[in-house]
């Protein structure tokens, strides 16, 4: 079995910004999926990075309140967390011009969303987050 994955979503782009949504329904063995795409967000036909401006989130508890999830920039070296996701919030980065995009030479501007294997069976996640392009 695999986790059920809706998305991720476009709910808004041009060229400056995306919103994108995604929804998960672990298996309870872990997953990681493309949440946001860097060789799909173009401007002028330049792949983009995506600078992390406001997130709006749940993660459901779980049986055993073990329900977490991560952002990781994707990197060849292992991929890095960017942010841990528990419970639900709204957290907006906007007033310091966001969490920027990874500037590693590793990585290739993709930002991974991960469950993590100890998710049970059945929980759900939901993700809403706006990026800024950067190029």
């Amino acid at each position: 079995m695999a986790d059920t994955v809706t998305g991720p979503e476009v709910l808004q782009e041009n060229d400056k910004r995306v919103t994108l949504k995604i929804v998960v329904e672990s298996d309870g063995n872990g997953s990681t999926t493309v949440f946001f795409d860097s060789s799909a967000r173009t401007v002028n036909g330049a792949a983009t990075k995506g600078a992390l401006q406001r997130i709006w989130f749940s993660c459901s508890p779980g049986n055993g309140f073990d329900s977490f999830a991560r952002l990781d920039f994707e990197d060849s070296d292992g991929d890095r967390p960017l942010l841990g996701l528990t419970g639900a919030a709204y957290w907006d980065f906007r007033e310091f011009g966001g969490l920027p995009p990874s500037t590693d030479a590793n990585t290739n501007g993709d930002i991974n969303f991960v469950v993590a294997a100890a998710a049970d069976a059945g929980n759900m996640y939901t993700v809403i987050a706006e990026f800024i392009k950067t190029i």
